[in-house]
């Protein structure tokens, strides 16, 4: 997960424009609730038009906003409500009736693009768990095929179980546990695992911020874990080709010599900074990698 900037709002969705389609249904679910009406999914639309999606799929460089892979290759995208729009999984736990952010559906600031994986909620999940040091780990645990729930679909947790619950509320008091990328920057709340058998993602310092994420999104879920572990195994192998290179740097025995091989290593320092780009799968893994290759090369360079 990385830092996104939010983009300008759609038209459709400009609530400063009262014939637009968001200000639109927003008015209408008012209307409905004055009327004692219940709402019902088909009363949002707004949020799910084509321009909507182009937008999100633009501001998130064509990746899910949580677990970073490239979708609609191969799924289906959907516009994730950040604070849900028909009702709120933890509140409902602890007793606080909660109908949902109805009146967020379809603001700009409440959407991003997801993958149906961590959208939805699934019981088929394998969790990769953390601390598997070797391969051999991994495999022996993937034999055992435990399977979990995981997605967020209506989760919202807070820090102190408090929630808006109406429109008029303010949300800036609330304290929420799932990471926004475009809120939050992740960094702060997330620690990759780089050098082990699985490439797993864990809460940063103790953060209940990052735990949580992981655990409701199923960050570390298996077919997830294993594409980010395709991409950290490509730039372990690039990596130690940079090593040696410097290692022979160190020891040429002319400049010339010791240029060539300076030039070359220059040249994997820059693939490796092209994968951290945002529009890469996995950049934030790979910027995480990246501060320790550098941390390295200048380790190396100070000899």
């Amino acid at each position: 997960m990385i830092r996104i900037t939010r983009t300008p709002c759609p038209p459709s969705l400009d609530p400063a424009d009262p014939d637009a389609a968001g200000p639109c249904e927003l008015h209408k679910l008012k209307e409905k609730l004055a009327q004692g009406e219940a709402l019902k999914s088909d009363d949002f639309r707004a949020y799910g038009s084509q321009a909507v999606r182009e937008a999100l799929r633009e501001m998130f460089n064509g990746k899910c906003a949580y677990c970073e892979s490239k979708i609609a290759g191969s799924q289906d995208t959907d516009v994730e409500h950040y604070r849900p729009k028909k009702g709120v999984t933890e509140a409902d736990e602890v007793g606080i009736p909660h109908p949902g952010y109805w009146w967020l559906a379809m603001c700009w600031e409440n959407l991003v693009l997801s993958c149906q994986h961590c959208n939805q909620s699934r019981s088929y999940h394998v969790i990769i768990p953390d601390g598997l040091e070797t391969e051999a780990e991994l495999q022996a645990f993937l034999e055992l095929q435990t399977k979990t729930k995981a997605g967020k679909l209506n989760a919202f947790p807070t820090e102190d179980n408090q929630w808006v619950t109406v429109e008029t509320g303010d949300i800036a008091i609330e304290r929420p546990l799932i990471l926004n990328p475009v809120d939050i920057d992740p960094e702060h709340h997330l620690d990759w695992v780089l050098f082990e058998g699985a490439s797993t993602v864990r809460e940063k310092d103790g953060s209940p911020v990052g735990e949580t994420t992981c655990r409701i999104l199923g960050l570390n879920r298996r077919w997830l874990e294993e594409n980010r572990r395709i991409r950290l195994l490509e730039m372990r192998r690039l990596r130690n080709r940079l090593i040696d290179k410097l290692n022979k740097w160190i020891e040429a025995e002319t400049p010339e010599i010791a240029e060539i091989y300076r030039t070359t290593a220059d040249e994997y320092i820059e693939e490796l900074v092209s994968w951290t780009e945002d529009d890469q799968p996995f950049a934030g893994m790979a910027r995480a990698f990246l501060e320790l290759v550098r941390e390295e090369v200048a380790e190396m360079e100070g000899i």
